[in-house]
């Protein structure tokens, strides 16, 4: 009777292979309703993987009552399969807890019947689990794992994926060469056994190995031939992933407006069928530098919040971040929106260095020397393994022949059952390359600020020094020259001011040079110096230094900025001292409505600014106005003073 219903059900499936892909779910559904429970269970199973990736609605219903179902007819296999299922599909839908809870739950069925064939399968998506988190370490230990426990357990059909994955991690550890040595062997297995929805996978793999090294002619060949592989097999997701990797090509040729329309096509795509969701973040952080080349901001600016609201949904998608915030950066910067540019760069440096640690790589080395080492157990396991199982079937040939032949269609329905399944979602990640890149320009900057701090300590030791000696000897000739002309002593203290101007001068500048940024609490304290010394210097002038209590103590300015807001009320004070005859000058600072304002005040005898040539102090008042991006504004009239204002 179970010959019978196995041979109808061979012919059913044979039937439903040359049909549609909904005519095949539709077709293996009837049959479910007519067949054994472990029957059933299995074509709950394998219509519920293919739900997964094109309903995931129904997938969940389906696989929710098939658990039930396992659980009420006793079946821990079907059990233990479907709960793993189940966890893929919490996986590709982003939600990450439930996925790692299921695969664990899974797992312990598995192991506590000893369900060899699933625990590996089980050990594989806990690979993939962590591989998603970017925790590559122990993906990688998941993988090597689940390839030798394979190998000792099943044939070498199932290799492909575990191969695959494998050369994945090295993929994403930008070791191209041993990449390409696992994908192509994965690729020469999956062809072979005509694992038709798993060749887009290796087709993709492999092309992206080839554009890392920058083999374009090649990488362009695979992946336009993963595009028609994952159609003519109804992969949706593998084809996206195809269609993300081709314009990923483009964007390297900088070939951008040949990139948009598959970036975009993917992303719509997923969108619509709730197909890998999270793996938008990636397309989306390349439309952004697409945009910004092609200087359309505005599109570029849309993306940045569509990749904002995908990262609060999807939390967990690291390293996708790191580009995103990287190419959302570099947009800010381009529209002058120079702190939100400053913050994502911030995020994509911190969230690389997390990520790529220099223990991953002697963890990952360690990991695979051990799997080598069980490997060659295995391997010699398996020959004795194989040379006991044929002498076995040599003495049982004439009387086990009927027996045998039942046994090998069970055993093939069963293969088709379970390898049919491993349609699993493969996306492309974060590009090695380019992280480098951002890597690189930390370094540069490092290497910057290591340069301005030696330049800043060679002013102070060196000029500075040799100015102090020249007053220190001008001072000596002075005393040498007592009763001399008058015109030679007051030459010799004007060059002795000057020279002590200039270390004053100098030493600002340091100051300046030695902060990345300068709080507005240290520029105050900067500003309160300088008046305190120009009214020590000044008789007869009385001067008012007042900040608005709105503004905040804790505000920030670039080195740039501050320096440049010091100077400027410095030239403006000096050139009052000077021209204006004055008795009171103020400096005012206020802020309205995130605009900054500077305010230098004299009750001078004023001039009439369309009458007079702009001089060197108000010409370099408003060259550094200009460099902050602020607006000047000369306010004055004869005997009424004189109003300096900046607006930045």
């Amino acid at each position: 009777m179970r010959f019978l219903l196995l041979s109808a059900l061979l012919l059913c499936f044979t039937e439903v292979y040359a049909q549609s892909a909904q005519k095949k779910i539709d077709s293996l559904l009837q049959v479910a309703e007519t067949s054994t429970d472990s029957t059933r269970l299995r074509i709950y199973n394998k219509v519920s993987f293919y739900y997964i990736f094109n309903d995931p609605p129904a997938a969940k219903n389906l696989l929710q009552k098939g658990i039930q179902d396992a659980q009420e007819t006793d079946i821990p296999f079907s059990e233990a399969e479907l709960t793993n299922t189940l966890g893929i599909y919490f996986d590709v839908s982003g939600k990450q807890d439930s996925a790692k809870y299921y695969f664990e739950k899974a797992l312990n069925i598995s192991k506590r019947h000893d369900f060899k064939i699933i625990t590996v399968m089980i050990v594989n998506n806990l690979g993939m689990f962590n591989w998603n988190k970017g925790n590559y370490q122990e993906a990688l230990a998941y993988f090597f794992s689940a390839l030798e426990m394979n190998k000792t357990n099943t044939t070498d059909e199932g290799n492909g994926t575990y191969l695959n994955n494998i050369g994945l991690i090295y993929q994403e550890m930008a070791d191209y060469d041993k990449a390409l040595e696992y994908h192509n062997q994965a690729l020469e297995i999956r062809r072979r056994h005509q694992k038709l929805s798993a060749i887009p996978a290796s087709l993709n793999n492999i092309g992206i190995c080839h554009l890392q090294k920058n083999e374009l002619e090649k990488a362009e060949t695979f992946f336009k031939e993963a595009i028609s592989t994952a159609q003519e097999a109804n992969e949706n997701g593998k084809y996206y992933d195809a269609l993300v990797n081709l314009s990923n090509l483009y964007v390297k040729q900088k070939k951008y407006e040949k990139a948009i329309p598959g970036y975009e096509k993917a992303i719509a795509g997923r969108d619509q069928n709730n197909i890998d969701r999270n793996a938008n973040v990636t397309p989306i952080a390349n439309l952004i530098l697409a945009y910004i080349s092609l200087k359309n901001t505005e599109r570029a600016e849309e993306y940045i919040l569509k990749g904002e609201a995908l990262l609060d949904e999807f939390p967990d998608t690291r390293n996708a971040s790191v580009l995103f915030y990287r190419n959302a950066s570099e947009a800010f910067f381009l529209t002058g929106n120079t702190a939100k540019g400053s913050e994502y760069l911030d995020k994509a440096i911190t969230l690389s260095e997390e990520i790529y640690s220099a223990e991953n790589a002697e963890a990952i080395a360690n990991l695979e020397t051990k799997f080598n080492v069980a490997e060659k157990e295995a391997d010699l396991a398996t020959t004795r393994a194989n040379l006991a199982e044929t002498e076995l079937k040599v003495k049982q040939r004439n009387t086990m022949i009927y027996g045998a032949l039942g046994l090998a269609l069970i055993l093939g329905l069963l293969g088709y059952l379970f390898y049919n399944q491993q349609k699993l979602k493969n996306r492309q990640l974060v590009k090695e390359g380019e992280l480098q890149s951002a890597l690189a320009q930390i370094e540069t900057q490092n290497k910057l600020q290591e340069q301005r701090l030696r330049i800043s300590r060679d002013l102070h030791d060196n000029i500075g020094s040799q100015l102090t000696f020249i007053i220190s000897s001008i001072d000596s000739l002075q005393y040498g020259l007592a009763g001399s002309a008058p015109k030679t002593v007051e030459k010799l203290s004007g060059i002795s001011a000057f020279t002590s101007e200039t270390i004053y001068e100098l030493r600002d500048t340091i100051w300046a040079m030695n902060k990345d940024d300068i709080s507005f609490e240290d520029l105050q304290t900067r500003i309160s110096n300088f008046i305190k010394k120009a009214n020590t210097a000044s008789e007869g002038v009385e001067f008012d230094f007042k900040i608005a209590e709105a503004i905040s103590k804790a505000h920030t300015f670039t080195s740039v900025e501050g320096m440049n807001i010091y100077r400027i009320i410095q030239e403006a004070v000096n050139n009052a001292l000077k021209h204006s005859e004055a008795t009171t000058i103020e400096v005012l600072i206020s802020e309205n409505e995130s605009t900054f304002i500077i305010e230098i005040k004299d009750n001078g005898k004023g001039f009439t600014p369309d009458e007079v040539a702009m001089g060197n102090g108000l010409g370099s008042i408003k060259k550094r106005a200009k460099e902050i991006g602020g607006e000047l504004v000369i306010l004055s009239e004869e005997k009424k003073g004189t109003n300096v204002i900046v607006k930045f």
